[in-house]
């Protein structure tokens, strides 16, 4: 019994040593995993834009800016577009038949009628007064910086020929290619005759070809900055304007927005003038037929000459309407709001009296 017991004990402190070493390597484990998952989500720092990358990020957003206020001011202009024509139609059969054949009618019953004479010509404009915005151009300047480096490294290789012929008293003329005498005495001094020394020429090749590179490299890296200073300040000169030119374009839109609203009243409304002067025109002719073409209008029955006055009361102001312009340097013209309102009052006043 002893021994058994001692087995039993000896075996649960294995089993729990085993278990505490378990728990140990899945906390471990578990720790593992939530360190990695630490590592893996810490965002990386974005790598900050260069000037020139600056400048071409602000003007794509300046083009699309500029792009999405041109396209929402074309869209409205095309629905103003499309309702002018519809108020054209109208306005051009009321014209040319209904207000014709009034016209015919009262000069037989010998009523005077004077059209009115509109004092500007007739103007419904859906163009925007804003020009259109122009983008800069926005180049990294190498191509240009590699032409002037070329130039720069040639001229820069010219002065030390130039300046060792000049020191050495070897004659060098710029239509004559010198013979390898004349270039082994120019190097020669280039690399250490000009410092007192012996001079090498191969060391003298070796200078003048580095210094040009050297000129040359400078000349490409300053232009390539001065290009990218200009680009970073034309970039934001640009951006700002940009939302300057969306402001006036959202004006825009808003003043055809106004007149679209304009002409979708007027347009019915002229239809409803057009079926009263029928009515009108077909009163006319009953008169003419009844009491025939007399010398004054005053001769007529006093109704048929209330018909005459009504008749061209319609005339006068429907006319009025549709010769102001209703457009004036490209905004809604008051004055034809105003014709709209004297046309509507005079339409339900006559109507008023119809069904009174």
């Amino acid at each position: 019994m002893g021994s058994n017991s001692t087995e039993i004990e000896i075996k649960d402190n294995k089993q729990a040593d085993n278990d505490i070493v378990l728990e140990e390597s899945l906390s471990d484990s578990s720790d593992g995993v939530l360190e990695e998952e630490v590592v893996e989500s810490t965002p990386k720092k974005a790598k900050p834009l260069s000037k020139n990358e600056e400048a071409k990020e602000l003007m794509k957003n300046s083009e699309e800016l500029i792009s999405a206020a041109d396209s929402e001011v074309q869209a409205t202009k095309e629905v103003v577009k499309e309702n002018v024509a519809k108020f054209e139609d109208v306005k051009a059969t009321l014209s040319n038949t209904t207000i014709t054949q009034s016209m015919i009618l009262l000069e037989k019953a010998n009523y005077e009628y004077t059209k009115e004479q509109a004092e500007e010509p007739f103007e419904v404009s859906v163009e925007s007064m804003m020009d259109h915005f122009t983008l800069a151009n926005i180049s990294s300047g190498r191509f240009t910086g590699f032409l002037l480096a070329i130039l720069g490294i040639i001229a820069t290789a010219v002065a030390w020929l130039f300046v060792a012929s000049s020191k050495t008293g070897t004659e060098i003329t710029p239509d004559k290619i010198p013979d390898d005498s004349v270039l082994q005495t120019l190097f020669t001094w280039i690399g250490g005759g000009m410092t007192g020394g012996e001079g090498n020429p191969l060391f003298g090749m070796i200078t003048l070809g580095v210094t040009a590179l050297l000129i040359g490299w400078a000349i490409y890296k300053l232009r390539v900055a001065m290009r990218e200073n200009k680009n970073y300040r034309v970039a934001h000169e640009t951006f700002d304007k940009s939302h300057g030119y969306v402001e006036s374009q959202k004006e825009a839109k808003t003043e055809m927005e106004h007149l679209d609203e304009h002409i979708r009243v007027c347009t019915p409304l002229i239809e409803d003038y057009k079926v009263l002067l029928d009515e009108q025109n077909a009163k006319l002719k009953r008169v003419l037929h009844i009491e025939g073409a007399l010398e004054n209008s005053s001769d007529y029955h006093y109704s048929s000459q209330q018909t005459m006055q009504e008749s061209a009361k319609l005339m006068d102001k429907v006319e009025h309407l549709i010769s102001t312009p209703m457009t004036k340097e490209g905004k809604l013209n008051e004055a034809s709001t105003y014709a709209y309102i004297e046309a509507k009052a005079l339409y339900e006043h006559h109507i008023s009296k119809l069904y009174a």
